[in-house]
């Protein structure tokens, strides 16, 4: 379009000279289509639509995720507080330490027994923990 036929639709249409030249050159540019042909190659640059795919996962779950999460460290730090403190530390010392988790025997030198008795209230609180859980 010369400038008189962008002014005399500008007018037309009472809208600025720069909206019709603008409309102008988004209406002249080419279509792009958004899938991929069919029999496109593989060396072609890739369709819109393949920016768009989020292989990721969907929101719902994450925030479903992050909720039974959440249940779970409650559901948990209940059933240890039920716990008498002896078993507790037991059972954070040989099963929530992030490191250096403590052996049967750190802890039977630490609570003056052997092994063997801290394994047994090891198993006990496991117990009793699981009928929390299952309730």
């Amino acid at each position: 379009m010369n400038a008189e036929e962008v002014r005399v639709v500008a007018k037309d249409l009472g809208v600025p000279e720069a909206t019709v030249r603008e409309m102008e050159s988004r209406l002249s540019g080419r279509d792009i289509g958004f899938e991929a042909p069919v029999d496109a190659d593989d060396d072609a640059k890739p369709a819109p639509a393949a920016f768009l795919i989020d292989d990721g996962a969907d929101p719902y779950d994450n925030v479903a995720d992050a909720d039974q999460v959440d249940n779970r460290m409650e559901t948990l730090s209940n059933a240890l507080q039920k716990l008498d403190d002896r078993s507790r530390d037991i059972i954070q010392r040989r099963w929530l330490s992030e490191d250096n988790k403590a052996t049967l025997q750190d802890l039977a030198d630490e609570y003056g027994v052997s092994a063997e008795r801290i394994r047994q209230v090891e198993a006990n609180a496991m117990k009793k923990m699981r009928g929390l859980f299952a309730a």
